[in-house]
């Protein structure tokens, strides 16, 4: 009897818990949902502004604060190249191509369309970065001079858009490579665990809020990316950050930074 009347007490008591759970599980999702709503009027409104924004994500992405070193390390690049000059300064490679190079020619003639020529060229200053383990970066290639094309290093599987980390290259009106310059980043290590970062509607939401869109502005999609400001004892600290370009009205473009861990707002 005794024991019947303690399994009814337990079987009670595991369903009150069960209650309990299911309450405070709700009541933590309504402040999600309320942000979110609150996102979507405040993109409505930036629509209704006339400012154009490409489409974009909701997910949530996990990223993590690093530490990293400028490296030196930096001539292995240069290891398969030919007819260039070489050389080290601030911890930066520079290399410029002797006019006898063929870097960029590939196998077009002169009978080719300047548009298999530039494809060519873009193949060889693809495959130069590529072997440097860098990826190309249609972020920070969009705002750059004309003729200059830029590749980002990746740490903790996401793009730097430091100067620490990028593979710049410089080409002719014939869009042959001239030359380029290297930085690298080295030693990463992680500070801590990896947490949340805001979603990039969200990062819109705080670009708009920022009063860095106005009207006529078009911004382009964005990319979760490392970026630094701070050094600490020979270390650069990275976190991430969400990038846009916007292309104003009068067709110039800009970068646009919000910090993806407190959505602060870190456009220059």
């Amino acid at each position: 009897m005794q024991f019947r009347r303690l399994k009814i007490l337990m079987t009670m008591l595991f369903i009150f818990l069960d209650v309990f759970l299911f309450f405070w599980w709700r009541s933590n999702q309504r402040p999600s949902i309320k942000v979110t709503d609150a996102n979507a009027n405040i993109i409505s409104e930036i629509k209704n502004q006339k400012i154009k924004v490409a489409n974009f994500s909701t997910s949530v992405t996990y990223a993590s604060y690093l530490a990293g070193k400028r490296s030196n390390s930096l001539m292995s690049t240069i290891d398969k190249l030919s007819n260039f000059n070489a050389n080290i300064n601030n911890q930066t490679l520079y290399v410029t191509f002797n006019k006898t190079s063929q870097l960029g020619r590939g196998n077009t003639s002169s009978s080719s369309s300047s548009g298999k020529k530039a494809a060519a060229d873009d193949v060889e200053a693809s495959k130069i970065a590529r072997n440097a383990g860098y990826r190309y970066n249609p972020i920070l290639s969009k705002v750059n001079v004309k003729n200059r094309v830029t590749y980002s290093q990746y740490i903790d599987n996401l793009p730097v858009i430091a100067k620490q980390g990028l593979m710049i290259f410089n080409k002719d009106k014939d869009r042959k490579v001239t030359d380029f310059t290297q930085t690298k980043i080295t030693k990463v290590t992680v500070l801590r665990d990896e947490r949340a970062t805001i979603t990039e509607e969200a990062a819109i939401v705080a670009l708009y809020k920022f009063n860095e869109l106005n009207s006529g502005d078009k911004l382009s999609k964005g990319a979760l990316s490392y970026d630094t400001s701070v050094k600490v004892n020979g270390y650069d600290i990275y976190l991430p950050v969400w990038v846009f370009v916007v292309t104003h009205a009068n067709g110039s473009t800009g970068i646009l930074k919000i910090n993806a861990f407190t959505s602060g707002n870190l456009s220059e």
